[in-house]
């Protein structure tokens, strides 16, 4: 939830009149897209930073929590930078919510495992609380990456 903040406080400051006027940023779906790019590429250099704090997270199932901790934040940071340029976007949305669906049981084994092993210093409800939220930002990237078309879009058939 802390970090649908951060999507959020993005999406929001890119809709500002000065940069809303750009033309990478001319479509909420781009603003979107931007906003999704500046949070995977934050998220994934802290991976780089902080990388002991997100190796608790890892299952103790996989061997070299190191390694998977570096792979996922190079893949986020990857994919970031990929939705920030259109002409990659769709492929950096979907290489992000591989990625989203692959760090799930990470994030599920962080709720259960109850301890003071949390990346985020905030109470243990809050682990299992943000789980669902892996639903709202694969939502978010596919629709700002152009997998998703919203409802208003579409063409209905002509009649002759």
């Amino acid at each position: 939830m802390t970090f649908s903040l951060v999507l959020l406080t993005f999406f929001a400051l890119l809709h500002l009149p000065p940069l809303r006027r750009l033309p990478a940023l001319a479509t909420p779906r781009d603003r979107a897209a931007v906003a999704a790019g500046l949070f995977f590429i934050g998220a994934g250099v802290m991976h780089f930073l902080m990388p002991a704090r997100y190796e608790a997270m890892i299952p103790p199932q996989l061997p070299s929590p190191h390694f998977w901790v570096l792979l996922s934040g190079a893949f986020q940071v990857a994919g970031g930078v990929g939705m920030l340029l259109e002409r990659t976007r769709r492929l950096a949305a979907l290489g992000l919510i591989a990625l989203l669906v692959a760090i799930l049981p990470a994030n599920i084994h962080e709720a259960a495992a109850n301890s003071a092993s949390h990346v985020l210093p905030l109470p243990d409800w809050y682990f299992w609380l943000r789980i669902p939220f892996q639903l709202v930002y694969i939502a978010w990237v596919a629709w700002a990456g152009g997998l998703w078309r919203t409802f208003g879009r579409a063409r209905l058939p002509a009649h002759g």
